[in-house]
Formats: structure tokens, C-alpha cells, sequence
């Protein structure tokens, strides 16, 4: 077998390359990193929406119930009056 003999230059141009490869995989890595980050950040964001509309949903739930609650209240106090008013009106028809 034969024996490969570098020079200095040759090492060199190595040791330069897997350099130049070893940085941009740093960079990609970092790149990653920075762009997990704005995720996450993004992810908290969206919970704390979520929890925000969640509140407003559970009030606006609440405050339908009040007012259809109220809703038939006013119903039956209408229907009530409309009867008081029907047999007000037959008792002066009939006298």
C-alpha cells in the first residue's frame, strides 16, 4: 500500500475546509435555534389568546343566559298585561 504524503499547503486547505464546514453548520444550528424560539414565543402568544378568548367566551355564555332569562320574564309580564288589558276592554264591552 501506497503511503499519501500532504504538504503543509495541503493540511492547511483542509483544516480550512472542515473550518468553512464546521461554521455554516454553526450558523444553520443558530438559525434553528433563533427560529425555535420565535415558535415558542409564538406558541405562548397563541395560549395567552386562548385563554383571553376562552374568559370572553365563558362571559358572553353568561350574559346570554341573563338576558334570555330576562327575555322570558318580559314575555310573561307582557302576556300578563295583554290579558289585564283584554279583560279591561271585554268588561266595558259588555257593560
Amino acid at each position: 500500500m501506497g503511503e499519501q504524503k500532504y504538504s503543509i499547503d495541503d493540511a492547511n486547505r483542509r483544516l480550512d475546509d472542515a473550518l468553512d464546514r464546521l461554521e455554516r453548520l454553526a450558523h444553520r444550528a443558530r438559525s434553528k435555534v433563533i427560529d425555535a424560539s420565535k415558535i415558542e414565543h409564538q406558541v405562548q402568544n397563541l395560549a395567552t389568546d386562548r385563554s383571553r378568548l376562552a374568559n370572553e367566551l365563558d362571559q358572553t355564555k353568561a350574559y346570554a343566559k341573563k338576558v334570555e332569562s330576562s327575555a322570558k320574564d318580559v314575555s310573561v309580564r307582557i302576556m300578563r298585561a295583554m290579558e289585564k288589558v283584554q279583560v279591561a276592554l271585554n268588561g266595558e264591552n259588555e257593560a
